[in-house]
């Protein structure tokens, strides 16, 4: 069984076709949690570079933080998809929860043990 590092708190938000409205919701619900980790790990690895996770990993992490923002941003500003790559706001942010659950899924630590592995962040 994994042990988990960091949760995050957001399928109960998660409906199966959500308007741009809702998909703002659930980034502004997401967001918060994730700025904290964020947080945590960059002074963790600025104070003991030993327990902290890799660059890579929180350099991810803020790249996920920063797409949110913008698709919040986006539908506040009432911001059409038609410049980007997806036809709806659900898709950037199924795009952005994709990349958070394989951020989510990567071990922090090496261990000599399996017992010993941490898994990075449990969404629940």
């Amino acid at each position: 069984m994994s042990r988990w590092r960091n949760e995050v708190e957001i399928k109960k938000y998660l409906l199966d076709d959500l308007s741009d409205l809702e998909v703002k919701i659930v980034a502004e619900k997401l967001l918060p949690q994730l700025k904290v980790i964020y947080k945590e790990e960059s002074n963790t690895l600025k104070r003991a570079p030993l327990k902290a996770v890799s660059y890579q990993l929180i350099s991810d992490l803020e790249d996920v933080i920063s797409n949110l923002e913008w698709i919040a941003d986006s539908i506040k500003n009432k911001e059409n998809t038609d410049d980007c790559s997806f036809s709806k706001w659900s898709e950037a942010l199924d795009s952005e929860l994709q990349m958070l659950k394989e951020l989510g899924g990567k071990f922090t630590k090496y261990e000599q043990t399996f017992a010993d592995n941490q898994r990075f962040l449990c969404i629940v």
